[in-house]
């Protein structure tokens, strides 16, 4: 198969376009691919495609997810709007003419598979969370495969299980050294670096709960280094005073900092998991409570399972606490774990595999 046309979608935030990216950019190097990219307009993936993709041509979507609780009678509105939406991503794949779909899941993929599986298309789904999200639940069915980031999400498809296939879940690969990094942030090597960071969004939880941290910790005797990533739009003046402490609004290759720390405070979103999970790092991981389905606390359990990290309930969250467990964190030996293919390498194998027969 030496030339590929790849249909697309995932975005809206970093867990669902980052897996996308991920297996793109290795189909890219692999093969001769051109990618037809179904964006949700004005959202991340939106932004950043045509600067992270080559031989790419973007087609924005006015789509948003339904409303809790889904019997609203609001959500009319919405579900017509995604079958006006399936219309044109049809009259699009029909000039393109794709090899396949690969969709990492969300409302934007409503109308994509649909419009797919009007075209016979061949479709892959991948699944970041622990706890499967609604849109990949309802379309498994129309899936020749649905690649899963956690071995105990493949009983959660009921009578599609037979489709799931136990990957992990793409993260984007590492490119510098932990020197380069230390040094490009004035950190004393000797010290431990401690990354902070509250999903692509940020979180104001975090970020007040760290600066209560931030003034139980002694500055003159800590052996601790904290890069902190606040989200954009919020203030980083109250970090100033801390002279330990880095704070930026964002950064955009966050994953190296993550790749070389030797903790991560974080939320439990999918692409933070996987992050931690591949690159071996240790964590503290305090799920966002209000997350849909409570997906978090679920991804935040399986990280634990592995023996890289502690959870801790936003209710439960005290900087004694946490300086207790960071203390802890950094003193334990991390469990080891055979190494397996990446899950980028899986996920294309499998596809090509069912393509070629």
């Amino acid at each position: 198969m030496a030339d590929l046309r790849v249909a697309l979608c995932g975005g809206g935030t970093g867990g669902h376009y980052y897996p996308v990216l991920a297996v793109a950019q290795r189909l890219s190097k692999k093969y001769d691919t051109k990618f037809l990219y179904f964006t949700i307009a004005g959202r991340l993936d939106d932004k950043r495609v045509e600067r992270d993709f080559s031989n790419v041509r973007k087609i924005p979507l006015k789509v948003r997810g339904l409303l809790r609780p889904i019997y609203k009678p609001s959500n009319i509105r919405v579900i017509l709007e995604h079958l006006v939406q399936a219309k044109l991503v049809k009259k699009e794949m029909e000039k393109f003419k794709p090899d396949f779909l690969f969709s990492s899941g969300g409302y934007v993929s409503f109308p994509v598979v649909l419009a797919a599986r009007r075209l016979n298309i061949p479709i892959f789904l991948h699944e970041q969370n622990a706890l499967p999200g609604m849109a990949n639940k309802r379309l498994v069915k129309y899936a020749t495969a649905v690649f899963v980031s956690f071995e105990e999400s493949i009983e959660k498809f009921g009578k599609f299980a037979y489709k799931a296939r136990f990957t992990g879940n793409p993260v984007r690969q590492i490119r510098r050294r932990r020197e380069e990094i230390f040094e490009e942030l004035g950190f004393t090597p000797n010290k431990a670096l401690i990354v902070v960071m509250g999903g692509s969004q940020g979180s104001s939880f975090i970020n007040q709960k760290m600066l209560e941290l931030y003034d139980l910790v002694n500055w003159n005797e800590t052996n601790l280094q904290f890069l902190h990533v606040t989200g954009k739009g919020n203030e980083l003046k109250s970090f100033e005073k801390y002279p330990f402490v880095k704070a930026f609004e964002y950064i955009d290759d966050l994953h190296e900092y993550v790749a070389k720390a030797d903790l991560v405070i974080t939320r439990g979103g999918a692409t933070s998991v996987a992050e931690i999970i591949n690159y071996r790092r240790k964590a503290i991981v305090i799920p966002w409570s209000g997350a849909a389905e409570n997906h978090q606390y679920y991804n935040a359990v399986s990280l634990e399972k592995l023996g890289l990290g502690y959870v801790i309930l936003e209710n439960a969250v005290t900087p004694e606490l946490l300086l207790s467990r960071i203390e802890n964190s950094l003193s334990r030996k991390t469990l080891s774990t055979p190494v397996f293919k990446e899950p980028v390498e899986l996920i294309i194998e499998n596809i090509i595999r069912e393509e070629s027969r």
